[in-house]
C-alpha cells in the first residue's frame, strides 16, 4: 500500500472548509463589535462635549444623519453576529449574507460622508474630535474597496461554493 505524497502537487485538491480568505472573513465577524464600539463612541463623541453640541444644533442634518448611522451600525453588528453563526455552522446562505453584510458595510460608510459633503463647514465645527476630510474619505475609501473585494470573493470562490453551496 502506497501512501500519497503530501507535497505532490498532481493530485488534485479541493478546497473546502474555513481556510484561506475565510479566515479573514471569520476574524472580521469576531472583531465586528469592537469595530462598531470605536466606529459609534468616535461619531457620538462630539454630542457629548456641550461646547460642540451647541454648536452642532445649527447642522440638524448632522444629528438627524447620526441618528441613522448608530442605527445603522447596531444593524451591522447584530446581522454580523448572525453572520458568524450562519458561517459557523457552514449554512448555504452564508455567501447572500456576507454580501448583504458588506453592502451595509458600504452604506454605513456613505452615510458617514454625507453630513460632510452637504456641508463642508462642519469639519471646522468638529475639530478636535478626531474628524477631518482626510481621514474620513480614507475610511470610506477604504471600505468599499474591502467591502467590494469580499462581495466579488464571496461570489467567485471555489471555496465558497465547496463550503457553503455544495
Amino acid at each position: 500500500m502506497s501512501q500519497a505524497d503530501p507535497w505532490d502537487d498532481t493530485i488534485p485538491r479541493e478546497l473546502k472548509g474555513i481556510g484561506g480568505w475565510l479566515w479573514l472573513v471569520l476574524l472580521h465577524l469576531i472583531a465586528t463589535p469592537i469595530f462598531v464600539a470605536m466606529t459609534a463612541m468616535a461619531r457620538l463623541k462630539p454630542l457629548f462635549q456641550p461646547a460642540t453640541l451647541h454648536e452642532l444644533t445649527g447642522y440638524p442634518v448632522f444629528l438627524a444623519l447620526t441618528g441613522v448611522f448608530v442605527i445603522l451600525l447596531i444593524a451591522r453588528l447584530l446581522f454580523g453576529l448572525f453572520c458568524l453563526v450562519q458561517l459557523l455552522r457552514r449554512k448555504a446562505q452564508l455567501p447572500r449574507l456576507m454580501t448583504i453584510f458588506y453592502g451595509l458595510g458600504i452604506a454605513i460608510s456613505v452615510s458617514a460622508v454625507i453630513p460632510f459633503s452637504i456641508d463642508p463647514d462642519l469639519y471646522a465645527t468638529l475639530a478636535g474630535t478626531a474628524v477631518s476630510s482626510g481621514w474620513i474619505g480614507f475610511q470610506t475609501t477604504l471600505v468599499i474597496a474591502v467591502s467590494g473585494l469580499f462581495i466579488v470573493y464571496f461570489d467567485i470562490s471555489k471555496r465558497v461554493k465547496n463550503t457553503f453551496v455544495r
